[in-house]
């Protein structure tokens, strides 16, 4: 009985720190994170006029620590939280909040380690360093041994980082720790699988499951090492590209010739963009040229701004740009990019009905 009255007690205390100083803060991660997914936020590590922009982010998800997660943890390690069921425990964790981030590529891992520590919106929290679950070769090869290594017998990969906000609503003293974990997609796809598997080291599963765990683990880590040199391998030939006129439009030459008419682009975006361009009838470099006009792209971006209060993404320039292709006056141009906002603004708000709440962290703590 006087247990069951604790627990209550904590959880309408662990409740009101929710509503009071949680949920407001993860709000403000959220704002964080939508400007860290835009590509304009990438393009001071571009590497050159002819290659893509970066844009390293595949997707992030974040989630609050769910009030029966609470309570588990601290009965699992009651060393770590010697309060027990008190505020003081909840208040001393770094994960209330989780947040992960998906990255498309091995080498784009130091990448955003080099961005989150240089960002004025984070403080990365001295009493609980980041942590590196990586191999001692891929450790050091990717230049990270500025982080400490340490290695899951479970062959779990992923950087761990224990942040706050520097500014926020909630007050310096009561701003809480939160988790930042950044993994490649074929390391969020062990870390998924191993997950619904319910796999942990501490339940000493079976030696041949806990070998299997170990290749897989080995297999998906060839899998990222051969996409990375397929990535590197890509954005060198982008830097090196030389075209003719008359060449086929191609994800080796497409950033170069949009760069020559002073239009960035992503690596995500090449894929789009050449099928927009195809669909439309532009499939040379000079078919692309002729209808990249310094006046054409500077009336789509001067639409864009007076309609809508910002720039055209690279995106949304170049479609608008192919439906440009056979008008011969500055109202027709008009009328098309007109036309184009409409589309983008309906379109954009479907996806925003239609995208779901996205799905809790997992609670590897």
């Amino acid at each position: 009985m006087e247990n069951s009255k604790k627990l209550h007690q904590f959880l309408r205390k662990y409740e009101h720190y929710e509503r009071e100083i949680l949920k407001s803060t993860h709000d403000e991660i959220k704002d964080y994170l939508k400007h860290l997914e835009k590509p304009t936020h990438w393009n001071r590590y571009a590497v050159g006029s002819a290659a893509a922009d970066p844009a390293p982010i595949r997707m992030t998800f974040t989630r609050i620590k769910r009030p029966e997660t609470v309570v588990d943890k601290i009965l699992r390690k009651p060393a770590d939280f010697p309060d027990g069921l008190s505020s003081n425990s909840f208040k001393k964790m770094h994960d209330t909040i989780g947040v992960r981030i998906l990255v498309y590529f091995l080498s784009q891992l130091p990448l955003l380690d080099r961005d989150l520590r240089k960002s004025e919106s984070l403080e990365i929290s001295e009493e609980k360093p980041p942590v590196a679950y990586l191999s001692e070769n891929l450790h050091r090869r990717l230049g990270l041994t500025h982080i400490v290594r340490k290695q899951k017998e479970s062959g779990y990969s992923s950087i761990h980082y224990a942040v706050r906000l520097t500014k926020s609503s909630v007050p310096k003293p009561s701003r809480p720790l939160f988790e930042i974990q950044v993994r490649t997609l074929a390391q969020e796809l062990w870390s998924e699988l191993e997950h619904i598997l319910a796999y942990k080291p501490e339940t000493k599963a079976h030696f041949s499951a806990r070998r299997r765990f170990e290749i897989l683990s080995q297999e998906l880590s060839a899998v990222d090492e051969h996409f990375d040199l397929l990535y590197k391998e890509l954005i060198r030939n982008q830097e090196t590209v030389e075209y003719e006129y008359t060449d086929a439009l191609s994800f080796g030459n497409l950033p170069a010739v949009l760069g020559q008419v002073g239009v960035k682009c992503t690596l995500k975006d090449l894929h789009d963009i050449l099928r927009i361009l195809s669909s439309r009838g532009i499939n040379t470099v000079g078919d692309l040229l002729e209808i990249a006009t310094p006046r054409r792209l500077e009336t789509i971006r001067n639409t864009y701004l007076s309609s809508t209060g910002h720039a055209p993404s690279s995106l949304e320039l170049v479609a608008t740009l192919g439906t440009m292709k056979d008008t011969t006056t500055v109202s027709a141009e008009i009328k098309f990019i007109n036309t184009q906002i409409e589309y983008h603004r309906s379109w954009k708000a479907f996806e925003k009905e239609l995208s779901p709440a996205g799905p809790d962290l997992h609670q590897k703590s």
